[in-house]
């Protein structure tokens, strides 16, 4: 579509409204016109998935957060049992859970970085600027992570260091809603 501009006498195209679905929790879209340059059009048309291509993203993004919630439950285990054993740590103690939680969380992070840049977004080969949105994002929902985890050891009481694990695994699981919502709307965006 076409128009002369008053100002000038030339003729102007005028620029297509593209409608960019934004997914909220997992995969209810709504369709919402986004204004945008007529330089970008390229980019914003690629941008636009079908739902199929939007539901297979986010079953990839649920396996990847599953394999991160197995890796940080077992690496929380292992961390909370070495402690308990070797160091005499109360393995429910809300330090020591937490400082667990803080270590584990920085190797699952880094390994959920690299599989969701690689096979759940297609954004290969990652960029360490993506790397710190990532970390952020995901620190975000670590926050929360944290703030549950704290909150189920103070209403429930744990004794072992499996019991420990399992109820971060929980926090794990649940914070990952907030960082599907972080990496798909804010990091890996196209």
């Amino acid at each position: 579509m076409s128009r002369i501009s008053l100002r000038t006498g030339r003729w102007q195209a005028l620029p297509d409204f593209p409608r960019l679905p934004i997914g909220f929790f997992f995969g209810i879209l709504i369709p919402v016109p986004q204004l945008t340059h007529p330089h970008n059009r390229a980019r914003t048309r690629s941008a636009t998935r079908p739902l199929s291509q939007e539901i297979i993203r986010i079953l990839r993004f649920g396996v990847v957060g599953g394999f991160g919630t197995l890796l940080n439950a077992l690496l929380m285990w292992g961390l909370l049992s070495i402690g308990s054993t070797l160091l005499g740590l109360n393995p429910s103690g809300h330090r020591v859970a937490t400082a667990a939680a803080l270590v584990a969380w920085m190797v699952c992070c880094g390994a959920n970085f690299l599989l969701n840049s690689a096979w759940t977004f297609r954004a290969w080969p990652p960029s360490w600027h993506k790397a710190k949105q990532y970390y952020l994002s995901a620190a975000l929902a670590l926050v929360f992570q944290l703030f549950l985890l704290n909150f189920l050891l103070l209403v429930l009481e744990t004794d072992r260091p499996i019991q420990t694990a399992v109820l971060n695994a929980v926090a794990v699981a649940t914070g990952a809603l907030l960082n599907y919502l972080f990496a798909s709307l804010w990091v890996f965006r196209r």
